[in-house]
C-alpha cells in the first residue's frame, strides 16, 4: 500500500496504527475524513429512514427487462467493484464474476469492472487528488491464488470517478470503509458535478449477496489480505471463497430483476 490514511481528528494511538499496519480496511469509520462536517453511518444515510431501499448495503428489488434492439444487441447491466486500492478484492470480484456471466451465457449482457478509493490517499477524489497503484495491475500474490481456481486477474488499477455514480446500475463496495469513502465522494462531487439523484440505491455491500445456503451467509464484509504474510495465503484464499458465494448470489439477483436469458 506505501502510505496510511492520514486522520483530520489527530494521530493515530498506537493499538489502532498496529490494527491498520495488519488491515488496512480496519480504521474505524468515525475516523475517516468527512467534507463538510458530514456524519456518515453505513447503515443510515443523512435524511434517510433505517428501512429506505436508498440505504448502502441494503438491496432494492426491481423487476426490469431490458430492451434488445436489431442493431445495437441487448442492453447491457453495468456492474462496478470497488475496494481500497483496486488490487486484490475488487479485481478478483471482478474476475470471478465474468467467470460465472460466460458460464451463464450472458456475456453479451453485462458491463464489468472495478475501481479503488485511492488506495489510502485521502485526497483522491479531489480534483487535484491521485491515487495509490493506480495504472497497476492486481497484487502478485491475488493473482496467483486466483489462477489457482482458474480466474485470471487482468484489470489495472484506476480510482472511483464521478461517472461511475452514473454508468453503473450496481456498484459493489467490499466492505463498510468503502461504502463511507464512496459517500465521502460522492458527497464532494455533488457540490460541482451532475450525480444522479438515485445514484444510492445502486451502492451495496458485497456480501449482502452471499446466499442463505452459504456456509459464509452472515458474513458481512470482505476483509483486505493485503497485509497477509501466511505462506499458504489463507487470507487470499478467504476472499475467493466469499467471493464466488457472494457474485453467485448477485448474478441470480440481476438476473432475476432484469428478466436475462441466455444468448
Amino acid at each position: 500500500m506505501g502510505n496510511l490514511l492520514h486522520i483530520r481528528s489527530g494521530p493515530l494511538p498506537a493499538w489502532l496504527l498496529r490494527s491498520h499496519l495488519r488491515n488496512p480496511c480496519a480504521l474505524p469509520v468515525r475516523n475517516l475524513p468527512r467534507p463538510f462536517g458530514t456524519s456518515f453511518l453505513p447503515a443510515q444515510l443523512p435524511g434517510k429512514a433505517k428501512d429506505s431501499p436508498a440505504v448502502f448495503g441494503r438491496r432494492r428489488r426491481t423487476s426490469v427487462s431490458l430492451a434488445v434492439s436489431a442493431e445495437t444487441g441487448p442492453q447491457k447491466v453495468n456492474v462496478l467493484f470497488v475496494c481500497l486500492g483496486n488490487i486484490c478484492r475488487s479485481p478478483s470480484a471482478e474476475a470471478v464474476f465474468k467467470d460465472k456471466v460466460a458460464k451463464a451465457g450472458l456475456t453479451d449482457h453485462f458491463s464489468i469492472d472495478s475501481c479503488g478509493l485511492g488506495g489510502g490517499n485521502e485526497d483522491w477524489y479531489l480534483d487535484r487528488g491521485w491515487a495509490y497503484h493506480e495504472g497497476h495491475r492486481a497484487d502478485e500474490r491475488m493473482r496467483e491464488t486466483a489462477t489457482t481456481r482458474g480466474f485470471d486477474l487482468t484489470s489495472r488499477s484506476r480510482p472511483l470517478k464521478p461517472e461511475d455514480l452514473t454508468a453503473f446500475d450496481y456498484i459493489l463496495g467490499m466492505d463498510f470503509d468503502n461504502m463511507a469513502l464512496m459517500q465521502i465522494a460522492a458527497d464532494h462531487w455533488a457540490a460541482t458535478k451532475d450525480i444522479p439523484a438515485n445514484y444510492r440505491n445502486k451502492v451495496k455491500l458485497m456480501c449482502s449477496f452471499i446466499p442463505k445456503s452459504s456456509s459464509y451467509n452472515g458474513v458481512k464484509e470482505v476483509p483486505d489480505p493485503y497485509w497477509d504474510d501466511d505462506r499458504e495465503r489463507r487470507g487470499f484464499h478467504r476472499v475467493l471463497d466469499l467471493l464466488e458465494d457472494a457474485c453467485a448470489g448477485l448474478l441470480d439477483t440481476v438476473v432475476k430483476e432484469h428478466g436475462l436469458q441466455p444468448k
